[in-house]
């Protein structure tokens, strides 16, 4: 085909009007994953990063809010990571927001809220998904009771705006260690995990199995497996309340552990989560209630819970509070093998649409 010389140079004004890829302009391309923020110190922290390509310099800046930057100028440019970075006269949570020359900024901030009454307070954003994009920070967190947060931690918990507080505790759950919410009050949904009499049973098993050092764990594969399916109408309501958009939101049962765990894992997969990662999401358990202090405090709070003589035996409560993988392994498999797939679940176990899961993308996953 034959191309006059007016076309041939409307053809060129076109290429070159189009952007070029970084890589045809020289610039470097710069993305960062899987970022990760610690606190090491009362204001200053430690943060990392991976990048594909040559980053260059990343311009750190510092914000209250983790949809968008609040400061004037970067506090930080690294140059090379990791790097530790303070932060003075900013009260409540921060976010670090990393801007790179070329590519996404990535948002980061600590998993594990600092509060003095709750351990095991954890935030589920940051995780990438296998399409690549990020589950948002500081909108779905998970956590233990809530019965000894102190006035400290609600006047921390005021700046995050939680609206929806979900509580899968039975009845005796709640009425032994209650809710006194401080600050503006968010909506609590009671959802239910288990009832009262089982409660008293599993009670019993833990002062048989407390008595011995050699403890194992309650949370076998099989209870795990249970659980899956017979809460399926309490994780799938939670699940329908994320997607409509009650967010920020909160979902706690007793110790942080089990019937959060699999909700967590739930969650997380519906966002397409890889396995792995889901996983160790739920080992982080460990980190938060198997230190010395953790378990001296879960030593007292079940000698009060069982009315026991003496302290139970150390051992025995690290075993029982010890999260394992094969445990959330074997239920990951049973919803498998019973629904034939994990979408399978999602539609006949907790009963969402499709609209329900792409909402919960929607909301919940950033590019």
């Amino acid at each position: 085909m034959r191309l006059c010389l007016g076309s041939i140079i409307c053809l060129l004004l076109v290429t070159a009007a189009r952007p070029l890829p970084c890589s045809a302009m020289g610039l470097p391309g710069a993305y960062i994953q899987d970022p990760t923020c610690d606190l090491i110190g009362r204001e200053t922290y430690r943060l990392d990063y991976r990048v594909s390509g040559e980053a260059g310099a990343v311009e750190v800046w510092v914000s209250s809010r983790a949809d968008r930057i609040d400061s004037a100028r970067p506090v930080l440019e690294i140059q090379q990571p990791p790097a530790e970075v303070s932060v003075a006269g900013r009260p409540g949570r921060v976010y670090f927001h990393l801007k790179p020359a070329v590519g996404a900024v990535r948002v980061v901030s600590v998993r594990r809220l600092p509060l003095e009454g709750a351990t095991n307070f954890r935030d589920l954003g940051g995780y990438r998904a296998s399409d690549g994009r990020y589950v948002r920070w500081g909108l779905v967190y998970r956590s233990g009771q809530l019965v000894n947060l102190t006035a400290r931690d609600y006047e921390y918990l005021d700046r995050l705006g939680i609206r929806l507080v979900c509580d899968v505790r039975t009845e005796s759950e709640r009425l032994a260690a209650p809710t006194h919410w401080g600050g503006k009050l968010p909506e609590f949904l009671k959802a239910p995990m288990g009832e009262d009499r089982d409660v008293t049973r599993r009670q019993e098993q833990l002062r048989q199995r407390l008595s011995s050092p050699s403890a194992q764990t309650l949370n076998t594969p099989g209870r795990y497996d249970t659980y899956v399916a017979a809460y399926a109408g309490q994780y799938g309501a939670i699940l329908r309340r994320l997607a409509a958009g009650d967010l920020p939101a909160l979902e706690h049962c007793s110790a942080g552990k089990d019937r959060t765990g699999i909700f967590s894992a739930i969650l997380l997969t519906a966002l397409g989560v890889p396995r792995e990662v889901v996983m160790q999401d739920y080992l982080l358990t460990n980190q938060c209630l198997l230190g010395p202090d953790s378990i001296e405090k879960t030593r007292a709070d079940l000698q009060k819970l069982l009315g026991l003589s003496q302290l139970p035996d150390a051992a025995a409560v690290r075993a029982i509070m010890t999260a394992r993988s094969e445990t959330l392994e074997s239920a990951l498999d049973t919803i498998n093998r019973n629904y034939g797939s994990f979408a399978g679940y999602l539609k006949q176990g907790l009963r969402l649409e499709d609209s329900d899961v792409a909402a919960l993308r929607e909301r919940l996953l950033e590019p």
